[in-house]
């Protein structure tokens, strides 16, 4: 005869472990002429202890035309990719833990070994040099209603005097936005400088069009830069310095919610 066994209640710290959660990653793509736009959105799934995946194109990718060749292993941009692995061409930008550099890879982009490698992807941006595709984590809303989100700074070898200006930086030193209507690539185009006016990068074109955005509802004062990590010179210029940009959530503000940024599937 089997024993009966005692049905035992499910504690409030139980249910918020079993609970499902979803982590997204957009999908950027830059285009030859030098313009990164968002073209997909990866989701990551967790229940129970396991973990699935989707991936959907963005309006954005469709609009490119054929300028834009879909990425490898997902040929149609009208379809909804959904496996309980992840795709190989974002697996592939994961550091594997085996390495022996893989302690100090994360230690530049501020996070430890234990980190779970989906956040250390996002921290990363899955950069290569390979190919054109990064992906970015959408800025995310805190507890006291600000918007906070982190980048890299962008094209440090390309702007006089901004190596060794990086150099000089310490985490937490304020830095400044500067417009500039003039670039070639991109009129919308935004400028990371430090306060003795020297300019150390550019803010990345996906968030070109938010922080315009929320200079225009929360003032341009409201909106505020930090250093969030200096890496040393030894480091590739796309990873030295690490940037922190805070902003009151304005009221009915949602970030990254342009047509571009809008799914072809469903």
């Amino acid at each position: 005869m089997l024993a009966r066994l005692k049905a035992t209640p499910v504690t409030m710290v139980e249910r918020r472990i079993t609970e499902p959660t979803e982590s997204k990653l957009y999908v950027t793509w830059r285009h030859p002429e030098g313009l990164i736009h968002p073209v997909g959105l990866l989701t990551q799934r967790v229940s129970n202890g396991s973990e699935s995946y989707r991936f959907v194109y963005l309006k954005r990718s469709e609009s490119l035309g054929e300028s834009f060749p879909p990425l490898p292993g997902l040929p149609d941009l009208h379809r909804v990719y959904e496996s309980e692995d992840l795709f190989p061409v974002f697996r592939n930008r994961q550091m594997s833990r085996r390495r022996p550099d893989y302690k100090e890879y994360v230690r530049k982009l501020g996070l430890d070994i234990d980190t779970d490698p989906f956040v250390v992807m996002a921290n990363s941006q899955g950069r290569k040099l390979t190919d054109r595709i990064e992906l970015f984590a959408p800025p995310t809303r805190t507890e006291d209603a600000n918007l906070t989100t982190s980048f890299f700074a962008r094209g440090i070898r390309h702007r006089e005097g901004a190596p060794d200006a990086v150099t000089a930086l310490r985490s937490g030193d304020v830095l400044t936005l500067v417009d500039e209507p003039n670039n070639e690539v991109n009129p919308r185009a935004i400028l990371i400088a430090i306060p003795e006016g020297t300019c150390v990068g550019w803010v990345p074109d996906y968030l070109v069009d938010t922080v315009h955005e929320l200079r225009d509802l929360a003032s341009e004062q409201a909106v505020s830069i930090t250093a969030e990590r200096v890496n040393p010179p030894d480091v590739a210029p796309n990873m030295r310095l690490i940037c922190r940009l805070t902003a009151p959530w304005p009221d009915n503000f949602e970030p990254l919610s342009e047509p571009d940024f809008l799914p072809i599937g469903s």
